[in-house]
């Protein structure tokens, strides 16, 4: 019997209902029935469900799920099996899921994914991320080619995005000798920053590989592991790779810039040349590092990291095969593909989605998207086209 069932969202917008219990691999014709049963019901009953899965999830809550989903995306056409997991087709839209019955036959594991509209092309998927309100930018190719494109040489602000040249400049510094992966640094507490991330609560002197800094950069977007990299690399290499970038600021520059109090600091920064900003950056490095409640609320893109689709999606192309990229995949079916390298960035006002993919005849498609607006952005309103131009270019 399965243990106590959690229901949650996923970070990038997944819809689930989940228990304790292993989700068997590949998909039986019971698990099959069931799931396509609980899709053409008018009204499901309580049988149909463990009774572990209906003392943490409500039989109201599953119903109003499975109902939204057929509100928006039309009537269930099957369900199938595809690349080991059951698949959820309605008129309008995928639905990967996976369950476990228990032995009763009876729904014990439930876990329903981001649907991905499949009703609309990828043009006009573009269109629709197009269509958001503030600026944004997108950006599909392959092989090097665009193939879709809106405003893809806009400078946006891309928040951890802009991590990408630290690991080049990473990657760069290893192959000339100057740094090893598994070289050993002691963690210095000039790095620390305010989360994403870890280490940021980790003792001062902790040795740790540049291999794990830049893994904890990519896959968390550890902002400790961020200044050990950019200091360690130098900033100036950075800029190489920035240039329009610079001065480059760290993170913990940029949340001292983004405090509530920094709003004179702010408008200095946003007036001043290279010159006048790397002065400024002296002038704060003895500042200390605020709280996360004394960061502003509302948007301060005038300090930000600040890059086009194109160039995105250049960094990506250079550093896709570097180990970081494979522990997280982000909105990519890892299942669809031969090779994943996912980063992207999100702050008030700021959400960018930037990922290569290789399929297993070797051809790669970069998706990247960015969006600016104000407080408030619905992540969702992106990821959807988002992940829908991802689907598209798996089955093309």
């Amino acid at each position: 019997m399965p243990g106590p069932v959690q229901a949650r969202r996923c970070l990038l917008g997944a819809l689930l209902l989940i228990g304790s219990a292993q989700v068997a691999a590949g998909a039986e014709p019971d698990q099959q029935a069931a799931l396509a049963r609980l899709f053409r019901a008018e009204r499901i009953e309580p049988g149909w469900l463990a009774p572990d899965f209906l003392t943490a999830v409500p039989l109201a809550q599953v119903q109003e799920l499975v109902g939204a989903l057929k509100r928006r995306h039309g009537a269930l056409r099957s369900v199938v099996e595809r690349d080991g997991r059951l698949v959820v087709v309605l008129d309008g839209a995928e639905v990967p899921a996976r369950l476990s019955l228990d032995g009763e036959g009876r729904i014990a594991v439930l876990l329903l994914e981001p649907p991905v509209d499949v009703s609309r092309g990828l043009e006009e998927q573009v269109a629709a991320i197009a269509g958001l309100p503030g600026r944004t930018s997108v950006l599909v190719a392959s092989d090097g080619q665009p193939v879709a494109m809106h405003e893809p040489d806009a400078l946006l602000a891309v928040g951890s995005a802009g991590k990408l040249p630290i690991l080049k400049a990473v990657d760069q510094a290893v192959r000339a000798g100057r740094l090893a992966w598994d070289q050993v640094v002691p963690l210095d507490p000039a790095w620390r920053s305010l989360p994403g991330g870890i280490l940021q609560d980790w003792p001062d002197d902790t040795p740790v590989t540049i291999a794990t800094l830049a893994g904890l950069m990519i896959s968390v977007s550890d902002n400790t592991a961020t200044d050990a990299l950019l200091d360690l690399v130098g900033r100036p290499a950075v800029e190489q790779l920035a240039p329009r970038n610079v001065p480059f600021p760290s993170t913990r520059e940029m949340f001292v810039l983004k405090s509530s109090s920094a709003a004179g600091l702010r408008a200095a920064w946003r007036r001043s040349d290279p010159s006048g900003r790397r002065e400024l950056l002296r002038s704060i490095a003895d500042r200390p590092l605020p709280a996360a409640e004394e960061l502003q609320v509302e948007p301060t893109l005038e300090v930000e990291w600040f890059f086009t689709a194109r160039e995105l999606c250049g960094l990506l192309e250079e550093t896709a095969d570097l180990a970081p990229f494979r522990i997280q995949p982000g909105p990519a079916d890892p299942r669809r593909w031969r090779q994943v390298a996912f980063k992207g960035g999100s702050e008030a006002g700021v959400l960018n989605l930037s990922t290569l993919v290789e399929d297993e005849e070797g051809r790669r498609h970069c998706v990247v998207a960015s969006w600016n607006g104000e407080a408030g952005l619905e992540p969702e309103r992106l990821l959807g086209p988002y992940r829908a131009i991802l689907h598209a270019l798996g089955r093309s």
